[in-house]
């Protein structure tokens, strides 16, 4: 496994739109590659197995549509994910982007959830994270619903 010491964003599509800044709401697009060892209810039947690599994405699928997220807001340990809530190397990165903006993210655990994972009902995406397990996403900024007013 690859130990990333900060966060690494590569820009895909450079946006052309206002940059949000804590607090703003904003929605966003991703596909996330959460590897192995996730718990999930993905059974290949031709296989008569569970499928152990997980790739989530808002793009397509029953779920399908940009999710909301607040900059700067995380899930409090212990504490069940609320819509909105993000992690802090996702905060870091939306702060930096455009409206319009797609870029590739490489999350370290630090800044996602850390070396007690998350569970299922812990984090933006609805699947257990794994301890210590770096993040590996594409983020597209769709919009941001409302400027932070304490500008």
């Amino acid at each position: 496994m690859t130990t990333l010491e900060e966060l690494k964003i590569e820009t895909i599509v450079e946006g052309t739109g206002d940059i949000p800044v804590d607090g703003d709401n904003v929605l966003i697009h991703y596909v996330l590659n959460l590897g192995t060892g996730t718990s999930s209810s993905n059974y290949d039947y031709d296989k008569h197995c569970y499928v152990d690599v997980l790739e989530d994405s808002t793009y397509d699928g029953p779920l399908a549509g940009p999710i909301p997220i607040t900059v700067g807001t995380e899930t409090k340990k212990d504490k069940l994910y609320s819509e909105g809530d993000s992690i802090e190397g996702l905060s870091q990165a939306l702060i930096q982007m455009k409206v319009g903006s797609k870029c590739r993210l490489l999350i370290p655990s630090n800044l996602a959830y850390g070396k007690e994972g998350g569970s299922s009902f812990h984090t933006f995406h609805g699947y257990r994270t794994p301890p210590n397990r770096n993040l590996d996403m594409v983020v597209e900024l769709i919009e941001i619903l409302k400027k932070d007013t304490n500008e």
